[in-house]
């Protein structure tokens, strides 16, 4: 269960994530977007022995993998990596369609492995950047049905600026769109700066609005007691 995939998830999140949702996972920079992303995924994927995808438009694989060790996470075998940096080489001198090669993307490890049940997209920024933007919102809506059509539990990371005291900024329509949303943020307190983790949305399953506090520890990612 994806509730057991990050050491005290339970504490936040009563039932599990329903198969197929799109869910996105968003906040400032240095929040542990994509440490919290990559974990909930490669444990999950361990544990039930299925296949998933992470597929990184803003680093290389290599880059990416020394900052998951750095945060004490490691790679199950279900877990692929796949980054575009050769792909945005070709390009610089022309605009991709970046949602449609990421289907295609998608496509190719479905067909190689049977049980390919998440997916990981790092980030949404860089596919709004690199897309048009006079059409992004209908291909969006397009984007996160087609995710669902195919069964893949989806987590999607959006950077987010934030304002006092850690809340997110101005709503945006992916988050409407979206079957849940990860918070993740910063506090700083008179003992220091927390990390804080909240579920802000989660379409049929039960969840704390809280935040709660998100740390990292040499064996990865924990959740611990809600900050007041």
């Amino acid at each position: 269960m994806f509730r057991d995939a990050i050491s005290g998830l339970d504490r936040i999140l009563n039932a599990e994530i329903p198969q197929g949702s799109v869910v996105l996972i968003t906040g400032g920079e240095g929040t542990l977007k994509s440490g919290l992303a990559f974990g909930l995924a490669s444990n999950y994927l361990a544990a039930r022995g299925e296949h998933g995808l992470y597929a990184t438009l803003e680093q290389t694989e290599e880059s990416h993998m020394q900052n998951m060790k750095s945060l004490g996470l490691s790679k199950s075998n279900g877990m692929h990596i796949f980054d575009y940096w050769d792909m945005r080489r070709e390009w610089k001198n022309r605009e991709p369609d970046l949602i449609k090669t990421t289907g295609e993307v998608i496509d190719f490890y479905e067909d190689k492995h049977e049980k390919m049940t998440v997916l990981v997209l790092d980030s949404l920024n860089a596919l709004f950047y690199l897309s048009d933007e006079s059409t992004i919102r209908k291909d969006m809506y397009h984007f996160f049905s087609e995710l669902r059509d195919r069964g893949l539990t989806s987590f999607l990371i959006k950077e987010s600026s934030t304002c006092a005291e850690g809340r997110l900024s101005t709503t945006k329509p992916e988050n409407f769109l979206a079957d849940g949303v990860i918070e993740l943020g910063a506090i700083e307190r008179t003992e220091g700066v927390k990390r804080f983790i909240r579920i802000t949305k989660m379409r049929s399953a039960k969840h704390s609005m809280e935040k709660h506090q998100l740390v990292v520890e040499e064996d990865g990612l924990h959740i611990l007691g809600p900050i007041y």
